[in-house]
């Protein structure tokens, strides 16, 4: 009997101690919500975070010496670069550019140069030297005066009268294309003196190679 009664005394003292423990840590306003270890400090994880709990109060603050559990917060996506914008590509290509050159008319029922002929067939020339690989097509035409065969024979002299002058002022033979065309395709009124010398004429059609840009 004293024996048990040893044991309960025993176990009535670290409960009486306890009880003094607790009130003693309890009424410490610092600690009021945290867990405290047998020493009277807080208990703390790993992190630094102070484990909440094990005491009758748990909403109290956070002691000052303890870490705040860390908030996660999301890294903001870093922005995908603004691609530069492309610069349209440019090339230069060689095309086409047809040349008309006009001007050169006779009298009637004549393949005989004019003054005015000369001063467009030099020009012509120059042209025929600055783009030596331009072909020139000459083409001779009436005014709607007598026979289609009469006619034809006429423009095409006219046309041979324009490549002699242009040959003998350097422009190769084998660069010219002559057509005589008699009276069709006039440019004028056939009723009047005016639009029939219009019509009495010879035309010189070429092409020369130009650069453009393009994209």
């Amino acid at each position: 009997m004293e024996h048990i009664k040893g044991i309960k005394g025993i176990t009535l003292l670290v409960a009486i101690s306890g009880g003094l423990f607790a009130s003693a840590a309890y009424a410490d306003g610092g600690y009021v919500g945290y867990a405290i270890n047998h020493g009277a400090k807080p208990v703390v994880t790993s992190r630094g975070i102070c484990v909440r709990g094990g005491r009758p109060v748990t909403d109290g603050p956070v002691p000052a010496y303890c870490a705040p559990a860390p908030v996660a917060v999301a890294a903001a996506p870093t922005p995908a670069p603004v691609p530069a914008p492309i610069a349209p590509v440019e090339q230069t290509i060689l095309v086409s550019k047809p040349i008309t050159i006009t001007g050169i008319n006779f009298k009637f029922d004549s393949y005989k140069l004019l003054d005015h002929d000369i001063r467009v067939l030099d020009e012509v020339a120059s042209f025929a030297k600055n783009h030596p690989e331009a072909v020139l097509d000459v083409n001779g035409y009436c005014s709607k005066v007598g026979t289609y065969a009469y006619n034809l024979k006429l423009s095409k002299l006219r046309a041979q009268s324009v490549a002699q002058y242009l040959t003998h002022h350097g422009v190769a033979s084998d660069r010219m294309v002559l057509k005589g065309h008699s009276y069709d395709n006039p440019v004028a009124t056939n009723a009047t003196p005016q639009g029939r010398f219009l019509n009495q004429r010879v035309e010189i059609n070429s092409s020369i190679k130009v650069q453009k840009t393009v994209r």
